[in-house]
Order: C-alpha cells, then sequence, then structure tokens
C-alpha cells in the first residue's frame, strides 16, 4: 500500500506540474503566432518602403537630368552671349578696296526677271555696284509705259528694297520691259548724269 500511495502521489505531483507546462506552451505557441504575424507585418511594411524609396528614387534620377539638361542650356546660351562677334574694322582691312569709277557708271542687265502673280510684294531687288560714285534711282515699266515700280536713291555697294508693284500682274511672260536706271552724283543738288534702259522679259508664276 505504501508503494502504491507514493506512486500515486508521485503521479499527482507530476500531474500538477505538468498542468503549469502545458498551459506555458499554449501560451508561448501563441507568443509565437503573434511574432510571427508581427514579423509579416513587418516584411510587407519594409516591402513598401523599398516600393516606395524605389519610385523617389526615379523621381531624383529625372529631377537630376532635367536639371543637368537646364544647366548645359543656360551654357551654351552664355557662351553664345559671350562670343565676339567680328570686328568690322579688321573685316574692312581684309577686304580689297574697289577702285571707283570715275568717268562711267555700271549699269547692271538682265535678260529675265522673276515675279509672282496676283501679288504687290515681291522678292526682287536691284543693286547699285560698289565701284559707282553715283545715286542710282531703278524704275520697272511695261513695253506700253506703264510704270510698275521705281525705287528709292540706292547707294553704291548697297541694293533697292524689295519691289512693290503699282499693279499685281497675271501668269505670263511680259516680254519687252523696261529697267530704267536714272544716275545722280552725290551732292546736295543731286546732279543728274547720264542713265541707261535694259530690256528684259518680266516673268510672272
Amino acid at each position: 500500500m505504501v508503494g502504491i500511495s507514493l506512486v500515486v502521489a508521485s503521479y499527482n505531483k507530476l500531474a500538477i506540474v505538468c498542468e503549469p507546462v502545458s498551459e506555458n506552451m499554449d501560451r508561448m505557441i501563441e507568443k509565437r503566432r503573434e511574432e510571427i504575424a508581427i514579423e509579416g507585418k513587418q516584411k510587407v511594411q519594409t516591402r513598401r518602403k523599398i516600393k516606395l524609396s524605389s519610385k523617389d528614387l526615379i523621381i531624383l534620377v529625372l529631377a537630376f537630368v532635367t536639371v543637368a539638361s537646364l544647366a548645359a542650356a543656360i551654357w551654351v546660351v552664355s557662351s553664345t552671349k559671350d562670343a565676339k562677334s567680328p570686328d568690322p574694322a579688321k573685316l574692312d582691312e581684309t577686304t580689297e578696296p574697289v577702285e571707283k569709277l570715275t568717268d562711267s557708271i555700271a549699269l547692271p542687265g538682265y535678260e529675265w526677271i522673276p515675279l509672282t502673280s496676283g501679288k504687290l510684294e515681291q522678292e526682287q531687288t536691284f543693286p547699285n555696284p560698289p565701284q559707282n560714285f553715283c545715286w542710282i534711282r531703278v524704275s520697272l515699266l511695261l513695253e506700253d509705259g506703264t510704270v510698275l515700280w521705281t525705287s528709292e536713291l540706292v547707294a553704291p555697294g548697297e541694293s533697292s528694297e524689295p519691289v512693290v508693284l503699282t499693279e499685281p500682274l497675271e501668269p505670263g511672260e511680259y516680254k519687252n520691259a523696261v529697267l530704267k536706271y536714272e544716275c545722280f552724283r552725290m551732292d546736295d543738288a543731286l546732279s543728274p548724269l547720264n542713265g541707261g534702259e535694259v530690256h528684259l522679259t518680266l516673268k510672272v508664276k
């Protein structure tokens, strides 16, 4: 009887001891589950942070590229402004002087000139050769004497303003038109000099 009693007592003691162990195991398991759940949340948050960090990195790279492009553009503009334009005086030194005529006048000749139909404003201009010593005035006339245009006084080495017709022309070829040159001394009196006329065709398109 004594041996059995001891065994039962021992069993009871073991049972009493085991009950807290079982509860502790449950608590440990529950705690571990909570830890696992927390770790899972942290991993998700970390992934989100990584994703946000990647977006931020892309934005930073784009911002850097934009700033660099603007800086390069500003540098190019500044360099262009700082570039010195050619000195007209030095250009004149390298240009051979034109020998002025003293007893004759050079008048440009044309076989034909192009004009645009239906328009008064044209692109055609007429030069006064640089070797001349006088003003010239140019007029454009039809064969019947109709004055289509007259220029201002043009200095040697310069060209007239673009032609502005007195009336628009229809498409076609106007033969025997006249380019009339009037010449004047470059003095206060604008003394007239010999002029000339050139017969040409107006090709109007």
